[in-house]
């Protein structure tokens, strides 16, 4: 039995925190390193991850200045000793038996990486299925491009938790601090170094929604850093001949461009940012592209844009379109 370590990011959630580390320590797999990463936590946790400490010797506790969420994982990536690597958000909880159903999945499938699905909402006591579905094993180039799913599925390639890695693939690789979505800086990376990704589509990770998380927290300029994340997959999918993807990837960015302008415009009513969003899709927009991924708005939604941003805005009110645009991303 390999010796896996558990990262759990801590920072504020004394609420959560003791019901993320009691389904961590609950689990059917039992050769664990439970590394807890106070991340300057000004409520209890710093109290609580030492308390649990103290009742469980598989636990390791470091202390650190706030460094935000991608410092606290790469303080645990360099404390860790094990074969393989889970990241748990210290809101979530996961299944008692995830870490030993990813870990069988790895080793049957000879697999670098094992994902599973995962159930959304504010359950704080939800009850996992206990029925095992089919696993599948795909390769790097299928999971990269399941990431551009329009579904819920499709989130589970992107995110740091609900995959069990091993640790070989952050060699040189560490999250970029400072961001708000650091896992999508990343995770294309580690996925591409796997030869074998062992699916399970069977709910094993909670994601808890706290009202005042990082991410359900009110629109700001600050929730713009994952734009540089999409430009960003699109180079690294050239680099790594991912043609196809990197066609895909140029799409969703400028569709997010456009996106992200309508909604400085209306609820920050931010002109710098409305400038500095249409300065980023004059500079990266070819002139004459036709994207794929959305015919129908060629004429108006690419080229309309980079003339004149308002035009898209208008086009999308009197079309009806704008609605159903925000239901659609604002769900993602």
């Amino acid at each position: 039995m390999d010796l896996i370590s558990i990262i759990i990011p801590v920072f504020n959630i004394e609420d959560c925190l003791d019901r993320c580390i009691s389904s961590v320590l609950d689990q059917t797999y039992s050769n664990l390193e439970v590394i807890l990463v106070d991340d300057g936590s000004s409520d209890c946790c710093p109290e609580i991850c030492d308390e649990w400490a103290r009742k469980d010797g598989r636990i390791k506790v470091i202390h650190q200045k706030n460094g935000g969420l991608s410092a606290a994982r790469n303080s645990g990536i360099d404390e860790a000793s094990g074969t393989f690597i889970l990241f748990v958000d210290g809101d979530d909880y996961i299944a008692s038996n995830m870490v030993e159903t990813l870990y069988e999945a790895i080793k049957i499938a000879r697999a670098e990486m094992a994902l599973c699905d995962f159930e959304k909402g504010f359950d704080t006591n939800f009850k996992f299925s206990d029925s095992l579905l089919e696993t599948e094993i795909i390769g790097p180039k299928e999971a990269l491009e399941r990431i551009y799913e329009n579904n819920q599925s499709a989130f589970r390639y992107v995110t740091a938790w609900g995959k069990l890695y091993h640790r070989n693939l952050f060699e040189q690789i560490r999250y970029p601090e400072g961001k708000i979505f650091e896992d999508m800086y990343v995770t294309h990376m580690l996925i591409d170094r796997c030869k074998k990704i062992a699916v399970i589509n069977q709910k094993l990770c909670y994601y808890f929604q706290r009202n005042n998380s990082i991410v359900n927290s009110t629109f700001n300029i600050k929730k713009l850093d994952y734009l540089q994340a999409m430009e960003d997959r699109i180079q690294f999918f050239k680099n790594h001949g991912y043609i196809e993807l990197a066609k895909i990837a140029y799409d969703e960015y400028l569709h997010a461009l456009i996106w992200e302008y309508s909604r400085v415009r209306d609820i920050l009513k931010d002109k710098k940012a409305m400038i500095y969003i249409h300065k980023r899709f004059c500079k990266v927009y070819k002139q004459g592209y036709s994207s794929n991924r959305y015919p129908s708005d060629n004429a108006l939604y690419l080229w309309g844009f980079q003339l004149n941003p308002e035009i898209i805005i208008w086009y999308w009110k009197i079309s009806g379109k704008w609605k159903s645009l925000f239901k659609k991303r604002s769900s993602l």
